[in-house]
């Protein structure tokens, strides 16, 4: 799916970049509501640990998101899906999304369900 292109993609831009330059403070943020190369999407995709790069930032751009610095806002999120296995991506889904559209969509992706 669509998501797991966008993984793929982060996934080999970090892989470009010196480990070094890998190590990150705190999650980062890509937030798709207001654009993304597919339009608006009531999504945010989080990075921490590792994922979260320098390189995820002029990605996010790249596909024309939003960076935020702090994470995914989980006010007004319905629920988030771990897309990693591990915590470290996790796209968190807002309105109009319902919960039982981010579980099949997640599980769709081989995703766990998260409480926001």
């Amino acid at each position: 799916m669509k998501n797991t292109s966008l993984v793929l993609a982060f996934s080999l831009c970090a892989l470009l970049v010196a480990p070094l330059a890998c190590l990150a403070d705190g999650p980062v943020g890509c937030d798709f509501r207001k654009n993304s190369v597919n339009g608006p999407e009531p999504r945010c995709q989080e990075r921490s640990g590792i994922q979260a790069s320098t390189a995820f930032g002029p990605t996010c751009a790249t596909i024309q998101g939003e960076t935020l610095d702090d994470g995914c806002p989980r006010s007004g999120a319905v629920a988030g899906c771990d897309i990693s296995g591990d915590g470290t991506v996790v796209d968190w889904y807002y309105a109009p999304k319902t919960k039982e559209d981010v579980t099949k969509e997640c599980a769709d992706d081989d995703g766990k369900l998260v409480a926001p």
